[in-house]
């Protein structure tokens, strides 16, 4: 693990100044911290997309982080970009490349925004596990080779795991996050993205969490719009074993209009 470190400071030293795309979940917390550590502040330029594809907390958590880690404010230079995401005509349509547009649009902008700044590496938080995905399971990758991104943690060949075990070492908070991913991955492909169906989506996993179920997705489904299919971590799914519980669940989301909702067994 520590020559993993190592290599991750030997190549972040090598940079000049950098653009980190910034989410606030896991990857991009460590490698945020990795850069500040190894760079320092005046040296590393935070870029956040702020958009209907994001949660209500997750820009919370954004907006928080330096506080959060001990950064008195505006050490660190964060720029929150609003982006309007339901004005890509081709990304709204929902194919099945729609991970690689939205990052593909997304990376553009904060190209042109860094090189406005003098700054031309920009770093992104992939880690191994999706690296070994390939653009198969994970089609955004194929934006970030096409627009020369670097990604310092799959380069290192660290993973979930080694990111998880390192960031709490570090003191990150972000540590034991759940996996995270934008609302339109709730949405089935060819099925369009709307702000109606993203603030479903939000509104419903909000119910869930507010019941105990942090980590949960809700998702879409394309041939019945009040059917939903609801994925738990798999720590939680022995809870919908208490029949009040499940009840209660059901009950909820009721009340937000679903009709029919499915679980998935194998959780996530």
């Amino acid at each position: 693990m520590n020559s993993k470190i190592d290599q991750l400071r030997r190549l972040l030293s090598d940079f000049d100044r950098v653009g980190i795309a910034f989410s606030g979940g896991v990857d991009s917390s460590f490698l945020l911290r990795s850069a500040l550590d190894v760079l320092g502040t005046d040296r590393v330029m935070v870029l956040y997309a702020d958009s209907c594809l994001q949660k209500k907390q997750e820009r919370e958590n954004v907006i928080t982080w330096a506080k959060r880690h001990g950064y008195p404010a505006g050490t660190i230079q964060q720029r929150s970009i609003k982006i309007e995401p339901l004005a890509w005509n081709d990304f709204v349509a929902n194919p099945k490349k729609r991970c690689y547009l939205c990052k593909k649009h997304l990376y553009n902008l904060f190209r042109e925004i860094l090189q406005e700044e003098g700054i031309i590496d920009l770093l992104d938080g992939t880690n191994s596990d999706d690296q070994r995905q390939g653009e198969t399971g994970r089609p955004g990758l194929r934006a970030l080779a096409e627009l020369d991104i670097c990604t310092p943690l799959a380069d290192c060949n660290l993973d979930k795991k080694a990111i998880r075990i390192l960031s709490q070492s570090l003191g990150l908070d972000t540590a034991d996050l759940p996996s995270s991913s934008c609302l339109a991955t709730r949405i089935p492909h060819g099925m369009p993205i709307t702000a109606e169906r993203l603030i479903k989506v939000a509104t419903l996993e909000q119910t869930l969490e507010e019941s105990g179920f942090a980590g949960c997705r809700v998702r879409l489904d394309a041939n019945a719009e009040k059917t939903v299919f609801v994925q738990l971590p798999r720590t939680h799914l022995q809870q919908l074993c208490f029949d009040s519980t499940r009840k209660h669940i059901v009950s909820q989301l009721k009340k937000k209009g679903v009709h029919k909702i499915y679980l998935d067994l194998e959780g996530r």
